[in-house]
């Protein structure tokens, strides 16, 4: 594998904090009402913020738990070399953050079974492969480019699907298992296509 090719900022530590703080009171009051009926008020009390403090850091409460979904998921764009003429193949890893998953289950089942937030969480994957794929877009022709674009948005939104319904029902099978049959799903470059990124699914082992 060659280099990640994603620049790595450094944290802001207090908006992280802060951030946490946010999520552990969501994450609470799950517990103990419905999240449609939670406010950015319950919030910002059971955080111990002030309502100002919770608009720096997210514009409503939607953003709180879409930004923990979108933690579960790192992505990583590497580059490996392959075959006998040194042809760089581009592949899009997916970091399946499995056991942050399953350390808030309760909680993000109840988040994904919300018609709110399944729709926006769709809604935002239709953006996100395009962004991944605008790299590809000089070094494609113009045809094999909207292909590219119809194959990547056709394999995260299908992986994320089955890694959700996997999710919801009470994950049937080892988590080993689903990575290897989205694996196998989405199929490498043909020949013809050998420059069209692939999508690898991991599991992130920290």
């Amino acid at each position: 594998m060659g280099k990640v090719s994603k620049k790595l900022r450094k944290p802001n530590r207090q908006s992280e904090r802060t951030k946490s703080w946010i999520f552990d009171a969501v994450m609470i009051l799950m517990n103990e009402k419905p999240y449609n009926k939670i406010t950015v008020s319950d919030i910002t009390e059971k955080a111990g913020i002030a309502r100002t403090t919770f608009y720096r850091n997210y514009k409503e409460k939607d953003d709180v738990v879409f930004e923990c979904l979108n933690k579960t998921f790192i992505t990583e764009i590497l580059t490996a070399e392959k075959d006998e003429n040194k042809e760089k193949q581009n592949t899009i890893v997916i970091l399946f953050d499995y056991k942050f998953m399953i350390k808030h289950q309760k909680n993000l089942k109840k988040i994904l079974s919300t018609t709110d937030i399944e729709n926006r969480i769709f809604r935002e994957v239709q953006k996100y492969p395009i962004s991944i794929i605008e790299r590809f877009k000089k070094m494609l022709p113009e045809e094999e480019y909207a292909l590219c674009r119809f194959k990547i948005c056709y394999q995260l939104t299908g992986s994320l699907r089955v890694i959700f319904d996997w999710f919801i029902n009470n994950m049937p099978r080892p988590v080993e298992y689903l990575i290897l049959l989205i694996n196998s799903t989405n199929n490498p470059n043909t020949v013809k296509y050998r420059n069209f990124p692939n999508i690898v699914f991991q599991l992130k082992d920290k």
